[in-house]
């Protein structure tokens, strides 16, 4: 089958543009199977394609460890092209914090200077490969800094993150800082930095993730209620307002990722481990959760 070629040549590291740095572009000729630009993106148009190489090994970790092989060597290359820094307003007082951008095949030009919401699954990714037989590298760490950005995204007047930010110069301290893109200031209630916080809090144990989620959903409660019985909860179109009880604030959507992924991330980030356990299920991009096909072998009984 046509569609068969394609899926082969993913799962057998065979294609053929830029092997040698292992470098996937987000565009693809969709007869010929050739990549036809250079952008290498963790947001929109990319972020799949590497999650689907790690979750393929978690969920058979003997017979597809040849894909986690292969997801080691794509994101250490895609992280090198789209890795930033935000400068600190106080650099004495305050780390830098790394933003992922979107970067170029060639290398040759410096990540550019956004960062969009859906490049916030990369921490809880990242944090899931560090658990993995044989990780090597210092994944929960950049895992745990990129996260600091995502989570910062949500400092608005509404609690709420905005579609993609952009790196600015703040007028007063002069730093370079994060700010809501002018056109991309909407939210769509996206999930990436709750899933994010959820696999983070299972791996670490650390209570910030969870009073981070906590905030986010009393600022969906505040902002994004649709009062009375049988409703839901609507996207609002500007993140940097101030958007409870204002009805000119709210778009009347409802994406159903929101249900799917961001309230089910929610309510796992406050549930028991032993609700949908990391070593027995595997979530896919959508949150759909499937049981882990392969087992690690058991000791053998004693019977003395």
């Amino acid at each position: 089958a046509r569609w068969q070629r394609p899926m082969h040549s993913s799962g057998d590291g065979g294609a053929t543009l830029d092997m040698e740095n292992r470098l996937f572009p987000v565009d693809v000729h969709p007869r010929e199977g050739r990549f036809v630009s250079d952008r290498i993106s963790m947001g929109s148009g990319g972020d799949s394609f590497y999650e689907c190489l790690l979750k393929q090994h978690l969920l058979q970790p003997h017979s597809k460890r040849h894909m986690f092989k292969q997801f080691q060597q794509v994101i250490e290359a895609a992280m090198s092209r789209v890795r930033g820094e935000v400068e600190p307003a106080n650099r004495q007082a305050a780390k830098f914090k790394l933003f992922l951008g979107e970067g170029y095949l060639s290398g040759a030009k410096a990540p550019l200077k956004k960062m969009e919401h859906l490049s916030c699954f990369t921490p809880g990714m990242l944090a899931l490969a560090s658990t993995a037989a044989g990780a090597e590298g210092s994944w929960l760490a950049e895992a745990e800094a990129v996260m600091e950005t995502c989570m910062s995204m949500y400092q608005t007047k509404s609690g709420l993150a905005a579609e993609a930010y952009e790196v600015v110069r703040d007028g007063n301290s002069k730093a370079m800082v994060l700010q809501p893109s002018r056109n991309f200031r909407y939210s769509f209630l996206r999930p990436e930095t709750v899933e994010s916080a959820f696999i983070l809090w299972r791996v670490t144990r650390k209570e910030a993730y969870r009073e981070f989620g906590w905030r986010v959903f009393e600022a969906l409660e505040r902002n994004s209620r649709v009062a009375g019985v049988g409703t839901g909860y609507t996207a609002i179109t500007d993140v940097t307002r101030e958007t409870a009880n204002v009805q000119g604030q709210r778009l009347d959507r409802m994406d159903s990722f929101f249900m799917a992924e961001t309230l089910k991330y929610l309510y796992l980030l406050f549930s028991p481990d032993s609700v949908l356990p990391l070593d027995r299920f595997v979530l896919n991009t959508e949150a759909h959760p499937f049981p882990v096909l392969e087992r690690p072998a058991q000791p053998a009984q004693s019977t003395g």
